[in-house]
């Protein structure tokens, strides 16, 4: 089953967009963050496989900066662009390896961004039409698959929290929100003295991810849920500091604005 086309450029379009706008946001603090940074890098993987998602393993570290300001650039022709898959490959590798490099400060949605741009290689630069069909359905399949796993990613992000959540004590307490916002790292203090508000708030945010990949397969539910998480990481990305990962997730949204059916046609 074929994406919508419209879907599909709407993905890369806000992807591309939040790459741009984080990388932007971190040229401030380039030096702390890319060049000097506080721990040392993870170390990579065995295999062939740390040459592509631990570059700066392999070449000097001074040279990261170099690569925010080509991603960047790369991103910000992908929004007005087709985005051909060998600039996104390229997208991928640095970003990736960005991550990696300053893992420290990375959160959920950077690895939600660097899997998601992994499989927009795969998608298509432009609209697929009807003409050349053999080779047109071969690639077909690619498409399709390719959006479905990016559209399955960002169930399993949520599902996946969900569940961990579940897992521990203080979130099925309802104690979790008052006891992080507590946190000067993280606030904001005045939730934490209303202890009847924060337990609301705790229960709506495990209910909201466990249901997200429920409710989102079905057309009735899908806008409220969408606007659910929207409130959801505006809410969050603002009031603990995580604004960055809140709009990670809200870019992989358009990739579910529609139920896709049909072919390769205009």
């Amino acid at each position: 089953m074929m994406l919508p086309w419209r879907s599909i450029r709407l993905l890369q379009r806000a992807v591309n967009l939040w790459i741009f706008g984080y990388l932007f946001s971190t040229l401030g603090a380039a030096e702390w963050i890319w060049l000097h940074a506080a721990v040392p890098a993870l170390p990579p993987p065995p295999g062939a496989l740390s040459m592509v998602t631990h570059v700066f393993a392999y070449i000097p570290t001074e040279w990261a900066f170099g690569a925010v300001l080509l991603v960047m650039l790369l991103a910000l022709r992908s929004i007005f662009l087709p985005t051909r898959w060998y600039f996104t490959t390229v997208q991928w590798v640095l970003f990736s390896s960005l991550v990696n490099l300053a893992w420290l400060t990375s959160t959920g949605g950077h690895q939600l961004m660097a899997n998601v741009l992994f499989w927009m290689i795969f998608l298509p630069a432009v609209e697929p039409v009807k003409q050349n069909m053999e080779r047109v359905q071969g690639s077909h399949v690619m498409y399709a698959a390719a959006g479905w796993i990016i559209r399955l990613q960002l169930l399993l992000a949520y599902a996946v929290t969900g569940i961990h959540k579940l897992t521990g004590t203080w979130w099925l307490t309802g104690d979790a929100v008052s006891i992080v916002a507590t946190d000067m790292s993280y606030g904001p203090a005045w939730l934490s003295a209303l202890p009847w508000f924060a337990g609301v708030v705790n229960y709506a945010v495990l209910i909201f991810q466990l249901s997200f990949p429920v409710a989102i397969w079905w057309r009735p539910t899908r806008p409220l849920w969408m606007v659910l998480g929207l409130i959801f990481h505006t809410a969050t990305g603002i009031t603990f500091g995580i604004v960055d990962m809140g709009l990670a997730f809200l870019a992989v949204y358009p990739i579910w604005f529609r139920s896709g059916e049909g072919a390769v046609a205009r």
